[in-house]
């Protein structure tokens, strides 16, 4: 038996408005999801798959929870039982900020509003959830910038308060020390105290490039005649006199400050060394992508541990006995002020690559 005109006129109004339900939720900025009283997925909006980097039909049908890090993964079947036991409403109508999980694992912040309605007896929950991710980069940047302009308020000081008389005190106990016999107790004490001068001077020195970098002087650089002289200046140190450092591949002049990119490179290049003890080889690559090139350093020292890694360009971060924590932060902003970047990574094999990337000079890039 064919439906009436009036049932057909029913099942299109049902279609459309279906249609009208659909284009709007996918039409929404902020992820919408739709959930049944066991939290499997209803409906899954346009937005929450570009944020999850699932498809909706992915996960229909799916626990909701597949898309919450731990602890909450193992923990939202209960807290959806306990509000729909006691009508105790933890979130619903109040919103939170939480953290979702994509497809690839990564976590990411957001804010969650969830909602509550019945259709056919039964409850089901809808959740808007809108990326946090831009703001809290916002936020961060914001802290850093605070954070660098207070630090170079600090290092002026620093370096008029401290640097002056430290030099002072280092040629004092110099000239007093010249007055000892050598090879006596004495004479290595003040040996040691020349050394610790020394080390608070350096730490004095980066602390002021860190925090007040000079402004860039681009100019067209040969990398392979930079890396040579970096190199050359690294063996006159007889603590790297086993130290092999090999250079590989050809690549156009980039566009950089000279001096910077050397400061940058043999601060790297010296904590590849001492990842290997002095010795072994260090391997450097040099390749062109495009519109930049590229250095590759990479060592086969034990490499970098992931929690350590996750915060290796932060300022005073080191892994080293006497390290100032600077030199990974510092080679970060110095890179990046010349329109570069830096990243690294310790691959299954072992060992840590540090990849630079830098601008071809215009010259170059036909």
């Amino acid at each position: 038996m064919s439906p009436s005109a009036d049932d057909r006129g029913a099942i299109d109004q049902l279609r459309v408005g279906d249609a009208r339900w659909r284009a709007i939720i996918d039409a929404a900025v902020d992820g919408i999801i739709v959930i049944d009283s066991g939290g499997r997925i209803e409906a899954f909006n346009a937005a929450a798959e570009r944020m999850f980097g699932y498809r909706e039909a992915d996960v229909l049908g799916k626990n909701v929870s597949m898309l919450m890090p731990e602890p909450h993964r193992s923990q939202h079947d209960g807290y959806v039982d306990h509000h729909l036991r006691t009508g105790e409403k933890r979130i619903i109508g109040i919103g939170r900020a939480v953290n979702g999980q994509h497809r690839e694992g990564q976590r990411f912040p957001l804010h969650l509003s969830v909602g509550e309605f019945e259709l056919d007896g039964e409850t089901h929950f809808t959740g808007i959830l809108h990326d946090l991710s831009r703001r809290t980069e916002l936020e961060e940047q914001l802290r850093e910038a605070t954070a660098m302009a207070r630090l170079g308020e600090m290092a002026a000081v620093i370096a008029h308060e401290v640097k002056n008389p430290l030099a002072a005190v280092r040629g004092a106990v110099q000239v007093i020390g010249s007055r000892l016999p050598a090879k006596t107790s004495d004479a290595a004490i003040v040996t040691e105290i020349l050394a610790r001068i020394d080390g608070l001077n350096d730490l004095i020195q980066d602390l002021l490039v860190f925090a007040r970098p000079p402004a860039p002087k681009p100019a067209r650089v040969d990398l392979q005649a930079l890396l040579g002289s970096v190199i050359t200046l690294l063996k006159r140190d007889p603590a790297l006199a086993d130290l092999d450092v090999s250079v590989a591949g050809d690549v156009p002049h980039a566009l950089a400050d000279p001096n910077l990119l050397k400061i940058t490179l043999q601060n790297l290049l010296i904590n590849a060394a001492q990842a290997q003890q002095g010795k072994g080889t260090v391997r450097v690559t040099l390749r062109r992508a495009a519109a930049f090139n590229s250095i590759d350093i990479a060592d086969s020292g034990p490499g970098i541990p992931a929690e350590i890694r996750a915060a290796l360009f932060r300022p005073f971060k080191t892994t080293k006995a006497r390290g100032t924590g600077l030199g990974m932060a510092t080679a970060k902003r110095l890179i990046e002020s010349q329109d570069g970047q830096i990243a690294v990574e310790c691959p299954e094999s072992g060992g840590t690559r540090i990849t630079l990337t830098i601008p071809v000079a215009p010259a170059d890039t036909e």
